[in-house]
């Protein structure tokens, strides 16, 4: 059985290398100095707020990842990708669990997320646990995209 572990320093490069892949399907950029540079330690950046960075390794492979950013009122899910090999195999399902878990352990009501407009598959997990869409985004960065936000009350 797979399972999530809190990221390890020697876990970035495999990190980097699977969010890469992914946006490549996008024509996208990882740009980790400039557009998302709390993936250059995630493990301590995360857990400085007592959020975590989770993966999920398999015969030496990061296959996916997760994290929670806690902030005061909420807890935000980041960086949920999933191997193209290994998706609908109830991954991505089990660490979005794992986060409402920790957000609903430090007392925080709600759990929100921004997702890339394009991540149909991913609003369809999103939906199927309860988190309504709300508003949307325009960024213009490394990569210009827009993105939906999810919101998950929690009582």
């Amino acid at each position: 059985m797979l399972e999530p572990r809190p990221i390890t320093p020697e876990d970035t490069p495999g990190v980097h290398a699977l969010i890469q892949r992914i946006f490549d399907d996008y024509d996208y950029v990882l740009d980790v100095e400039n557009e998302d540079p709390h993936l250059k330690e995630p493990g301590p950046y995360f857990r400085a707020g007592g959020g975590q960075f989770w993966v999920i390794e398999h015969a030496g492979e990061i296959i996916a990842t997760c994290a929670v950013f806690l902030r005061e009122d909420a807890g935000e899910l980041k960086s949920l990708y999933v191997d193209h090999r290994r998706r609908r195999q109830g991954l991505a399902r089990m660490l979005t669990r794992k986060v409402i878990e920790h957000v609903r352990a430090t007392g925080r009501r709600c759990v929100m997320l921004w997702s890339d407009t394009r991540f149909v598959e991913a609003h369809k997990l999103y939906e199927s646990l309860g988190f309504t869409r709300g508003g949307q985004r325009e960024i213009h960065a490394t990569n210009d995209f827009a993105e939906y936000r999810y919101d998950l009350p929690l009582g």
